[in-house]
């Protein structure tokens, strides 16, 4: 049901693979272009929840005349009946407004939160690696050595094709594994989870470690040559998740 559920979600970006003239952007462009629509996504779902106006009770049974009541009456009640509702209205509207701007005040200030960068790291953490593995794939190792001297093993960095977008570039990458397990690891690492972790520097993405979970266990790896490893950062917040509700929405 997973499988199928994320199936779903991704077949819009197999449809960018294949049809969107994004596809002519270089890497990093098409990596901004994932990495603010996921980003964007979480912003959204960080809002406070949205006021709703509460109705009056349904009057109905108020309505009807009473067998035997006199018309004088019945009409005498209509009218402190609908008196009576239009004060319970006007309290309804005043405790919706209420409600409406701390709505607006908690999304102003969350809005003034974002626009300080290091308040946006832990959601472009999780934004880049989805991006990751639509323009590049799964990322996986290949190639790995273990070098007795120095003990680490050694190994590449590639991806696992899944939407053809763009081809990864391999990275060299070295991390300890204990060598009750190295055997076991080297021989089916390709049952471990990698995700790739980056340092946000102002305007600028670094490729910082791997963290692989094997076994239920973690392990970093670290990256032998990090020189070239950056990529300019474009962040771009839709200014509509921040809209504040005018009083006359969410009836």
């Amino acid at each position: 049901m997973m499988k199928k559920f994320l199936l779903t979600l991704c077949f819009p970006f197999y449809l960018f693979a294949i049809t969107n003239p994004y596809t002519s952007l270089p890497p990093d462009e098409k990596l901004n272009v994932m990495m603010n629509f996921f980003l964007n996504i979480l912003i959204e779902n960080t809002k406070p929840p949205l006021p709703i106006k509460r109705e009056l009770e349904d009057d109905n049974q108020i309505q009807g005349a009473i067998k035997y009541e006199q018309y004088h009456n019945y009409i005498q009640r209509l009218k402190l009946n609908r008196e009576k509702r239009e004060r319970e209205q006007i309290v309804i509207d005043e405790e919706y407004l209420r409600e409406v701007l701390f709505y607006n005040g908690k999304l102003n200030s969350l809005k003034k939160s974002y626009q300080e960068e290091e308040n946006l790291y832990d959601l472009l953490d999780k934004s880049v690696n989805k991006a990751f593995k639509i323009v590049y794939g799964k990322p996986v190792l290949s190639d790995i050595v273990y070098d007795a001297e120095i003990n680490l093993l050694k190994a590449n960095l590639t991806s696992q094709d899944i939407y053809g977008i763009e081809k990864f570039q391999k990275k060299e990458v070295e991390l300890f594994i204990h060598q009750s397990i190295r055997d076991d690891f080297m021989l089916d690492h390709q049952l471990s989870d990698i995700l790739v972790r980056f340092d946000f520097d102002g305007d600028t993405l670094m490729y910082k470690d791997i963290l692989i979970t094997y076994k239920e266990n973690e392990y970093i790896g670290n990256f032998l040559n990090q020189s070239n490893d950056k990529i300019k950062l474009k962040i771009k917040i839709n200014d509509d998740i921040f809209r504040p509700l005018n009083t006359g929405e969410l009836k």
